[in-house]
């Protein structure tokens, strides 16, 4: 296989672990355009410079806004990136790159969670990453089993068409929503390896559970945008679901006094019931319009 066409980004905050994976990277995709988006101090940027690689001093915060620094940079028509802290093996990079260059996907990503190694990811970090997939799978319609991989790569066509929307704290996600919603769909993932960090600590955010509600919320706010009926039909079932089972008491509680003596419960059943209903009609009409739109796009 070729590599001319790929052009691979490494996001640096004196990340020792970089100069091991710029080796291997060479050794495994010759050919292939290295580019370091680095927020380091002066000597570590004078040793990757030694390395002969497209050194990008980055001007923003965060590892999407790096990310989106690096691409921007990149002359390939592959674009894609791995994490550079000793976590992931630079050969699944090879297999998740072929997947785009080949054709099969506008899109693809690495799957830690299919044999993950306990002491490499906690618990309730695979915990949260599986959830927060399944969620995005269910807006989407996409099966792919790890949103927040830190090995993906994606067509340029994709990232241009996405080089407009100003990055928000997602990680990997924040790509995967919005090639989505741009319409490149094609996503797959595959099995990939995954190890402890052999040295430093990920400098992605200083609470994990923080940051995992916070992709959460993005999550949600992109089914509203993206599928309104979803968010919007299942706030209402659950609305009616509560109406439902309050004027069941209060019809139970009827039948048993023979008097009609919980007002107060009926007018808050009445009230969710109604509420629920005008939810499910409200999703329907906003899905209804969104595809106008999306067929009026096309055109």
């Amino acid at each position: 296989m070729r590599w001319n066409g790929v052009s691979v980004v490494l996001p640096t905050i004196e990340e020792e672990g970089a100069f091991a994976v710029i080796d291997s990277i060479r050794a495994l995709m010759p050919g292939c355009e290295i580019i370091v988006i680095d927020k380091s101090g002066p000597e570590y940027r004078r040793r990757i410079r030694a390395k002969k690689v497209k050194l990008v001093e980055q001007q923003s915060k965060g590892y999407e806004n790096a990310l989106m620094e690096g691409f921007s940079h990149a002359k390939g028509n592959v674009l894609a990136t791995i994490d550079p802290d000793g976590t992931y093996d630079p050969e699944d990079l090879a297999k998740v790159v072929a997947l785009v260059v080949e054709g099969d996907a506008d899109m693809a990503l690495g799957n830690r969670l299919h044999n993950r190694d306990r002491k490499a990811m906690n618990g309730y970090i695979s915990f949260g990453n599986k959830n927060i997939t399944k969620i995005y799978n269910a807006v989407h319609g996409i099966g792919i089993h790890d949103a927040l991989s830190g090995i993906f790569a994606m067509k340029k066509k994709a990232f241009e068409a996405i080089s407009e929307v100003v990055p928000y704290r997602a990680g990997t996600l924040f790509f995967v929503l919005e090639v989505s919603k741009a319409g490149y769909n094609k996503i797959k993932d595959i099995p990939i390896s995954y190890y402890p960090r052999p040295s430093g600590e990920s400098k992605l955010a200083k609470s994990k559970l923080l940051y995992g509600l916070g992709v959460a919320g993005h999550i949600v706010r992109s089914a509203r945008d993206y599928s309104p009926l979803l968010i919007f039909g299942v706030i209402g079932v659950l609305l009616i679901l509560a109406g439902l089972v309050i004027g069941a008491f209060v019809i139970a509680n009827y039948l048993h006094t023979g008097t009609l003596n919980e007002i107060g419960r009926s007018l808050i059943a009445f009230m969710l019931v109604t509420v629920g209903f005008l939810s499910v009609i409200s999703g329907l009409i906003l899905d209804l319009l969104l595809q106008i739109v999306r067929k009026m796009d096309k055109l």
